[in-house]
């Protein structure tokens, strides 16, 4: 999950905000990826945490 969310971030920071993704030792790159993976955990986490054993 969090590797979909970095590219995720990586595209929409890309889009949104016409960053250039070529270095993988940039600062904008990671926290990006790691803005990405964060709202895509979070997104699971709302649709299947939580639930009841019974």
């Amino acid at each position: 999950m969090g590797v979909i969310g970095a590219f995720l971030g990586g595209w929409l920071g890309g889009i949104a905000f016409g960053v250039d993704l070529q270095g993988f030792f940039n600062i904008t790159t990671w926290l990006l990826a790691i803005g990405g993976s964060i709202i895509v955990l979070l997104i699971y986490g709302l649709i299947f945490g939580r639930r009841k054993k019974e």
